[in-house]
């Protein structure tokens, strides 16, 4: 709690200042629970870190006033707050949410912990970014962003461009204490004709600062940020190789989106590809990447309304050469066995109280007995997903179904390969006039080679409202 003290103080000031209509809130009694002691994989993934691997029952609470998408004013403010309170195998209280936003035009600030957009309907393994799904809990920090594409001015209306720059602590069990991550973001959208747009850009994060819990003490004065933002190399203050390569540790990924908008669908073409050293960013490892397809089909009351298929795969990580020898029997280091969010300075890697940040399908190592995770053990796969959502008569569903396969690390990779094959559905069934609650029931397995066999089952009561 007082790690998130000056959230909260924000928070009250929004509440008491601004609360007006349109109030938001949630109340909901969830339980899961499954055949072994931990839940399946799609259970507990992309849940942002609120979902205990284990049998449960939770209380879920939330407020929220939201920024009304308009234009007719200058000034908007909002915020929410979710709590989660679980009975499990270690009882706790937990902050989903909480913050406070602040727009003027299309310029909003956002202060506390605030989840990400869902998009595609939440039918993506990754909410279509390798680099950042909905895994993990949501960091505190602040974040500034364009909300709509700006028109540049030499191009008139064919190029438009939206970014955003934020910055964040995490304040979990780390080998680096009090990691802080930086993170900005750069698209740019060209209009083809009326109905096909084009959507190229970047997002770049950048772990850097802290304490050691190790021993190690990374730089973190005013001057080390500037040399992580723009990712120049650390100095003679620095540690192990940051002295001569970027200060922190620097992950990112690329979007390439092809959109077509028609009459009576929406169909989303996209590639989003990770990238750590010049290798990724000069697409040496062109071949690792998310490869989807979603369709909006226009018709919410249809069997299938939404569609979307995915293929994640990681096994190339810019090949598997780290270095060879010239003519002068010297040593030349070449770029390769990227091992994506891992890192041997910042050890516990791209992960956030024990999930992975990335795409759900990167498989994070055991906690050791401080809590410390050390990144993870297993990030090169293959993995194909299908997501659907519809309607059946007047029972809305949603459900996935995912194939992975682990290839193992370079020179022990597994014999055979490990796979895995896991689904979930959920469904929420018409409302009753005397219950005034949402009921959702959904189911999810588990079965292959590398994860236990499984099945388990959830029931949410949900009653949301306005005041």
């Amino acid at each position: 709690m007082k790690r998130n003290i000056i959230s909260i103080l924000l928070v009250l000031i929004t509440l008491n200042s601004f609360a007006q209509k349109k109030q938001e809130y949630s109340i909901e009694l969830t339980s899961h629970f499954s055949s072994k002691e931990t839940l399946p994989f799609w259970m507990v993934s992309n849940k942002h870190g609120s979902v205990p691997n284990s049998n449960n029952g939770m209380v879920i609470f939330g407020i929220q006033k939201a920024i009304e998408n308009t234009s007719s004013k200058n000034w908007q403010f909002g915020y929410g707050a979710q709590f989660t309170g679980g009975i499990t195998k270690e009882n706790d209280v937990m902050i989903n949410q909480l913050y406070t936003s602040i727009r003027y035009k299309k310029i909003q600030l956002d202060l506390g912990v605030k989840h990400n957009a869902t998009i595609f309907e939440g039918l993506s393994s990754s909410n279509g970014n390798i680099a950042e799904s909905g895994n993990s809990r949501s960091l505190p920090g602040y974040n500034i962003q364009l909300t709509e594409y700006i028109k540049l001015p030499f191009a008139k209306k064919w190029l438009t461009f939206k970014g955003q720059y934020g910055d964040y602590l995490m304040n979990d069990p780390r080998y680096i204490d009090k990691t802080r991550l930086h993170k900005k973001s750069l698209f740019f959208k060209a209009l083809l004709n009326e109905k096909w747009h084009l959507t190229a850009g970047l997002t770049h994060y950048a772990q850097w600062a802290g304490s050691g819990n190790t021993g190690e003490n990374p730089p973190r004065n005013i001057k080390d940020y500037l040399r992580v933002i723009s990712g120049k190399s650390g100095g003679e203050n620095a540690i192990d190789n940051e002295k001569i390569n970027a200060l922190g540790n620097h992950i990112g990924s690329y979007l390439l989106q092809g959109t077509y908008k028609g009459i009576t669908k929406n169909i989303h073409f996209y590639y989003s590809h990770p990238f750590e050293d010049r290798s990724g960013r000069e697409f040496t490892n062109w071949r690792d990447g998310i490869y989807g397809l979603f369709i909006d089909f226009k018709e919410t009351s249809a069997v299938v309304s939404h569609l979307l298929t995915e293929f994640t795969y990681t096994k190339h990580m810019s090949g598997s050469t780290t270095g060879f020898k010239n003519e002068k029997g010297e040593l030349v280091q070449k770029s390769g066995r990227d091992n994506y969010f891992n890192n041997s300075v910042y050890r516990s890697g791209w992960t956030y109280f024990g999930n992975g940040i990335s795409s759900p399908y990167f498989t994070t190592r055991e906690m050791d007995s401080n809590g410390f995770t050390e990144g993870f053990k297993d990030n090169r796969f293959m993995a194909f997903n299908i997501g659907v959502k519809g309607l059946i008569k007047t029972i809305e569903y949603k459900a996935i179904l995912s194939h992975t396969t682990y290839i193992g690390w370079f020179d022990n990779e597994y014999d055979p390969k490990l796979t895995q094959f896991s689904g979930y559905i959920e469904c929420k069934l018409p409302s009753i006039k005397k219950l005034p609650i949402d009921i959702i029931l959904g189911s999810s397995f588990d079965t292959g080679t590398y994860r236990p066999v499984n099945v388990g089952g959830f029931i949410s009561l949900r009653k949301t409202g306005l005041f």
